[in-house]
């Protein structure tokens, strides 16, 4: 994490005159989340996170010095081992946390965080989103309306065409908490959402088209490179492919894979990772080396090679 997010973090927490602190996903999904948190509490301190890094925003918010009558709610983010430990020192500086998420838990950490923290509540049946919906304004219709987007769009249902428009203009953190404020005012639509969508419309196309110009298809899996979209670009794979895994590589050694099988959640689990059954993702953990190794040699890179393997072991087609 850089210096500047750092300083962006702690420097704004100490000017912070609410007392809800959302750390959450980045995707719509989250977005819809952070929506709902600020439809109910107003004043809300939003922190974006890859799944990857959340663990290191919780060493970062173990700093704060002022913590009475904070509470850190997190959504949209898996459960990770490596977070149980910094979370107790959360508790015992006097946070307050609760947890909302839809990915698959380890049992064993599921009992271990449910014993440290104030609320958590884990249900693979709906999106994130929707939890938060139904724990915190379940009855308002416009947080219903927002619920359903997230859904729309996190269970690749795509019938309702505003959660593609939302999904695509989403591009940094300043776009989310604009987009999250609108949707929690009730705005599902406007024209700067659709200036929003226009401007990453092309960028989008672009990207999705040149992760499939770099694809290979190895036994039933489909494999690729992309800096984003990855949603659209496995489903672009399985397309052309007829694949039954398709895996969206980064490089700095994060990865996304879909799987028609299951077993999405238990391949990212092999590398850093977690997720869904269907949807996963994972780090491979690049040395500086492997990053100039990826860009030489490509999918022949060892990790990037023990990644599919282990992808075509679980393969059951």
């Amino acid at each position: 994490m850089c210096a500047s997010v750092n300083r962006w973090v702690l420097g704004g927490l100490s000017q912070f005159d609410g007392y809800i602190v959302h750390l959450t996903h980045t995707d719509l999904d989250a977005v819809c989340c952070d929506a709902l948190f600020k439809r109910k509490y107003g004043n809300v301190f939003t922190i974006f996170s890859s799944v990857q890094d959340y663990s290191s925003y919780l060493e970062l918010l173990a700093q704060v010095e002022k913590t009475a009558n904070l509470t850190l709610c997190l959504s949209d983010l898996g459960g990770r081992t490596s977070a149980l430990e910094v979370v107790a020192r959360l508790k015992n500086k006097g946070w307050r946390i609760e947890w909302r998420d839809h990915h698959v838990w380890d049992e064993h950490f599921f009992t271990d965080i449910k014993s440290v923290i104030d609320y958590l509540r884990v249900d693979r049946g709906l999106c994130a989103c929707e939890i938060v919906y139904t724990d915190l304004l379940d009855g308002d219709l416009i947080a219903k309306e927002i619920a359903a987007i997230g859904r729309d769009r996190d269970f690749w249902i795509n019938n309702d065409p505003r959660s593609e428009v939302l999904s695509t203009a989403i591009s940094d953190d300043k776009s989310r908490e604009e987009i999250a404020l609108k949707l929690s005012r009730g705005a599902f639509a406007d024209a700067q959402i659709e200036v929003m969508y226009t401007l990453q419309i092309g960028r989008k196309s672009e990207a999705i088209s040149k992760a499939i110009q770099k694809s290979v298809l190895l036994g039933h899996t489909a494999v690729t490179t992309s800096s984003g979209y990855t949603s659209d670009v496995a489903a672009r794979l399985r397309d052309k492919y007829h694949s039954t895994t398709e895996i969206i590589l980064r490089g700095n050694g994060v990865f996304s894979i879909r799987t028609v099988a299951p077993v999405s959640n238990q391949i990212a689990m092999l590398f850093n990772g977690g997720g869904h059954p269907h949807a996963a993702g994972g780090n491979l953990s690049f040395t500086r080396r492997d990053q100039i190794g990826f860009r030489l040699f490509g999918y022949r890179l060892a990790k990037v090679r023990k990644l599919i393997e282990a992808a075509s072991r679980f393969d059951h087609s």
